[in-house]
């Protein structure tokens, strides 16, 4: 639950700076999608790798 809190964090958190920097809501959307699931990924191979 944590990891999925994460990456939700994160993903708001870029996709409002991006929002806040260019004013485009279709632009900030896909960036806070995109950092939502490259952050889960991330932490998907990181978790595998350990195993």
């Amino acid at each position: 639950m944590p990891l999925f809190l994460a990456g939700l964090l994160l993903g708001g958190a870029s996709g409002g700076v991006t929002y806040g920097m260019t004013t485009d809501g279709q632009l900030a959307a896909i960036t806070g999608v995109a950092v939502m699931v490259l952050t889960w990924l991330g932490f998907a191979c990181l978790i595998f790798i350990d195993d």
